[in-house]
């Protein structure tokens, strides 16, 4: 596999969460199949270092999502850790204005 074209410019930052515990989650049930698929899938990602082992008392859940060409996309359900993040609330700029402005 080549390795993909990918850029990735984030900077570190942190999630401001409320005074909760770290929330983890067991893995959802996966056919064989799905757990070999998504092995693949780690490993090429671990591979092309897109991400790391973690030891952090937050976990979530992934899962397959079947994309239309018939691959696998792998996605993490944060619901847990969404649920005690501090929201930012930064209002969105008015359209209309934000076009004219151009």
């Amino acid at each position: 596999t080549t390795k993909p074209t990918i850029v990735i410019n984030v900077k570190p930052h942190a999630i401001k969460t409320l005074d909760y515990p770290p929330p983890s989650s067991k893995p959802y049930y996966s056919t064989p199949a799905k757990q070999d698929a998504m092995y693949k899938i780690t490993q090429e990602l671990l591979q092309f270092e897109l991400i790391r082992p973690s030891y952090s008392p937050y976990a979530a859940p992934v899962l397959l999502v079947a994309k239309h060409d018939g691959t696998w996309r792998m996605v993490v359900d944060y619901k847990k850790l969404n649920n005690i993040t501090i929201k930012d609330n930064h209002p969105l700029p008015n359209m209309e204005q934000t076009i004219q402005v151009l």
